[in-house]
């Protein structure tokens, strides 16, 4: 038999590891391909809703931090109990100027609610009702709607009284009476509801309102 040198031996058919490696066939290289795209979609999938709850999470947070720095602002003077404030009068006690307490009213009835100036004052979410009558607004349990600030309550309905009652428990109870508005007379109606099919659309969304306020102190999600 021909002995081969070591120099002229056959070379195996597989590089050796100083040779250039071979690409992979096609259909191996889209197959990585595919699984390293199906990896990416995965880890999108699982990190997009964490993103959003840490997201949200530190919303939350920054939001408590605001209202914290709302309430620290607000100089907390107290009222002078015995006031008899018209509406307009009223309307200086919104927490804007320096050096008077926060008032609003429920059922014509002042209360001095400094203490609570997170939520009253300046940035707080209930901001709108400092400085007005909000019983229409506690009955109807809209923050949102301005046409029920200044508004008679004399034009609620049954359900529309029992959630006002509770507003007025818990108002009594965390913050202190301190006079009355004057002039109830000038207080508004109530919004005219349009006719036909959008006013049928307005009376179940305040009648469905109404209700979920019920049912969040039923549940006890609010108390004084």
């Amino acid at each position: 038999f021909h002995r081969h040198s070591p120099e002229s031996r056959p070379q195996p058919p597989f590089p050796g590891p100083n040779r250039a490696r071979r690409c992979p066939p096609p259909l191996l290289a889209m197959s990585l391909l595919s699984l390293a795209t199906l990896e990416t979609v995965f880890t999108f999938q699982f990190l997009l809703p964490a993103a959003a709850i840490a997201a949200a999470m530190l919303f939350g947070m920054d939001y408590l931090a605001q209202q914290d720095r709302a309430e620290k602002k607000v100089a907390h003077v107290a009222a002078e109990p015995g006031m008899a404030l018209t509406l307009g009068e009223l309307a200086s006690y919104d927490g804007t100027g320096g050096g008077k307490p926060i008032l609003l009213a429920l059922r014509g009835v002042v209360y001095d609610v400094a203490a609570g100036a997170a939520h009253y004052g300046v940035g707080g979410q209930y901001h709108t009702f400092a400085g007005r009558d909000v019983s229409a607004a506690c009955a109807k349990f809209n923050k949102t709607s301005t046409a029920l600030l200044n508004t008679r309550w004399s034009d609620l309905n049954s359900a529309e009284v029992a959630l006002l009652d509770k507003w007025e428990a818990v108002m009594a109870a965390k913050y202190p009476k301190v006079g009355t508005v004057s002039d109830p007379e000038n207080l508004a109606a109530a919004p005219a509801k349009e006719g036909g099919d959008a006013g049928e659309v307005a009376a179940a969304a305040d009648a469905f309102s109404t209700q979920l306020g019920l049912g969040m102190f039923d549940r006890g999600h609010i108390t004084a």
